[in-house]
């Protein structure tokens, strides 16, 4: 039974890719269904962050089998740069590979491209794309980009006119160093995605990127006002476990029991939150 389903009021919850790093798909989907995650995000563009992640055209098959064989659904994939509306349209492929395997959004970024012009270009041409394919974009701020705060992205949104949403990462959100009332600033509406993790508040700038990648924490084991940050978000929109610990894959720790810790730590933190009235996703 997905851990969700004794207490609707919760999200849904996901355990995003990243989570199990380096860990190959398949080995995911099991994991999640063996944790009792109701969601899973699956890395579909190439390149990968780490290879493993990435679900290749010989894959796909035994991915979507695993899916309907356990009831985990996809609902994020991952990910894209915003970089040009070329590179949007060299994207397709893996969209629509995204939508056979029952992905309903995809996570984007703007990491590198200064030219704000040409980022709403891109955006409205993958807004396009997925619309296509029955799917939603999801844009994510973050410190280390050029699109970096929660405002930043809500605007962008609007600039380009389309029907897209944010996605809300705790990391990110603290390291930006945002108020909380940033958050009562947005459209609840537009905030379609919550990834959780914690870190510690002393860690360099200059360690963020290797950080967010590598090495977060899990809810409580770090300095985040993770609990301030929730009870403003909305709960009929997946919460991801979005968690990664190369040194746990390094060592040999089973992605069943990695995902079961995530779960655990999801548990304990939303157990916090006062029951909310707000419907489940479905």
């Amino acid at each position: 039974m997905p851990m969700s389903e004794p207490n609707r009021a919760w999200p849904p919850f996901s355990i995003d890719s990243l989570t199990l790093t380096d860990t190959d798909p398949r080995d995911l989907i099991r994991a999640a269904h063996s944790a009792g995650f109701d969601l899973v995000s699956l890395w579909l563009t190439p390149p990968a962050f780490f290879p493993s992640h990435l679900v290749t055209a010989e894959i796909a098959d035994e991915c979507s089998d695993l899916l309907a064989e356990t009831g985990v659904r996809v609902h994020l994939m991952e990910a894209l740069d915003l970089t040009t509306p070329e590179a949007m349209l060299a994207a397709r492929p893996a969209i629509e590979l995204g939508a056979r395997l029952g992905a309903r959004t995809i996570a984007t970024m703007n990491l590198s491209n200064p030219d704000r012009a040409e980022v709403i270009e891109t955006v409205r041409t993958l807004a396009s794309i997925t619309a296509d394919n029955g799917m939603k974009v999801t844009i994510e701020p973050m410190p280390m980009a050029k699109t970096r705060k929660l405002a930043d992205v809500r605007d962008l949104i609007g600039d380009a006119g389309v029907d897209a949403g944010i996605l809300f990462d705790t990391y990110h959100f603290a390291r930006n160093g945002e108020h909380l009332d940033a958050i009562g600033a947005i459209d609840r509406s537009l905030i379609r995605y919550v990834q959780v993790s914690d870190a510690r508040a002393a860690v360099a700038e200059e360690q963020w990127r290797t950080e967010a990648a590598t090495a977060r924490l899990h809810p409580g084991e770090g300095d985040f006002a993770l609990l301030d940050m929730l009870k403003l978000l909305p709960r009929d929109v997946p919460w991801a476990a979005e968690i990664p610990r190369l040194s746990w894959v390094k060592a040999g720790v089973p992605p069943r029991v990695q995902a079961a810790v995530a779960m655990e730590g999801m548990r304990n933190l939303l157990g916090q939150l006062q029951p909310s009235a707000e419907p489940a996703f479905s």
